[in-house]
């Protein structure tokens, strides 16, 4: 495959023409190159086909959409990169991460979407490659999955964590900031051990629970009466748990010290309103619902 020659060693911010390479190309890869396209429609958008030996319908889909301008299936192809995104799951982004580490140039910037951020701190540490990672967390995403229900708009109006390593050029963070920021995101920049902690609170351990009320209810469904009866309220509080179950897997695996901690507390909190429920204590009852229709309300 032949990629445009851009003047290498160039600082990022200078280059008019970009040079992106793409691991993954689901609902969250899909929508960020979407937005590339958009703010940088000159510029060489080439993703990664794994099958090898045969045509990536998705991938070719995009390229026919004028999303990619190219579809590799040699990791090498990446040396001439300016910019990665590892956007598969959370596991398989740090096996591409050391697939790729020896074709990644001292000028390149690497960052992920992915929903944990320790794992692969640790495989950039073990690697070397600190000077050209920023771990990245896109907080948005959707019940669908795929290319096909990407769009550059499921950026707009969201959460954009960049978790920069301490050896990171300033520059590079400056970069994926704009590029953030011009996709419509709000841009948030923290360590990514306080990414681990707030993304265990507020996403990981909700999709957990999500999955545990689905799976409950399933188990009583002896005749799919509960199902015909669910209504908005089940429906809402269980959304989540249509989505990917390889991706959460991965998120429990790699993230389990974070959520497991979180999933203590809110046994703890389960197991006060049940006591209140039991003990008729309408007063720690009326607390219970009061205090978080405040917090709620609030956001």
């Amino acid at each position: 495959m032949n990629t445009p020659d851009c003047t290498l060693h160039k600082p990022i911010m200078d280059k008019k023409t970009l040079n992106f390479g793409f691991t993954g190309f689901g609902l969250i890869g899909g929508s960020i190159a979407q937005s590339l396209r958009n703010l940088y429609p000159s510029s060489y958008i080439m993703a990664y086909n794994y099958y090898i030996t045969k045509p990536h319908p998705r991938l070719e889909l995009a390229k026919k959409d004028g999303v990619l301008s190219g579809i590799s299936t040699s990791l090498e192809d990446f040396s001439k990169c300016d910019v990665i995104f590892l956007c598969a799951p959370v596991l398989t982004n740090v096996s591409y991460l050391k697939q790729l580490a020896p074709y990644i140039r001292k000028d390149c910037l690497i960052t992920d979407v992915g929903s944990v951020k320790g794992d692969i701190h640790k495989a950039v540490c073990e690697l070397g490659l600190t000077h050209n990672f920023i771990g990245g967390h896109p907080m948005t995403g959707s019940e669908k999955t795929g290319y096909d229900n990407s769009d550059a708009s499921l950026l707009k109006g969201a959460y954009y964590i960049l978790a920069p390593e301490d050896d990171t050029p300033e520059e590079f963070t400056e970069w994926l900031a704009g590029f953030v920021k011009a996709s419509g995101s709000h841009c948030e920049i923290m360590d990514y051990r306080t990414h681990d902690l707030i993304t265990a609170a507020i996403s990981h351990c909700p999709h957990v629970i999500a999955a545990s009320l689905v799976n409950v209810v399933a188990a009583h469904d002896i005749d799919g009466m509960y199902g015909k009866l669910a209504a908005g309220g089940f429906k809402d509080i269980t959304r989540i748990s249509s989505s990917s179950p390889e991706m959460w897997q991965n998120i429990c695996l790699t993230n389990a010290g974070c959520i497991t901690a979180f999933l203590d507390k809110y046994i703890e909190s389960l197991e006060n309103i049940k006591k209140a429920i039991m003990d008729s204590d309408g007063k720690a009852i009326m607390e219970f619902f009061k205090s978080a229709k405040e917090y709620r309300d609030s956001l």
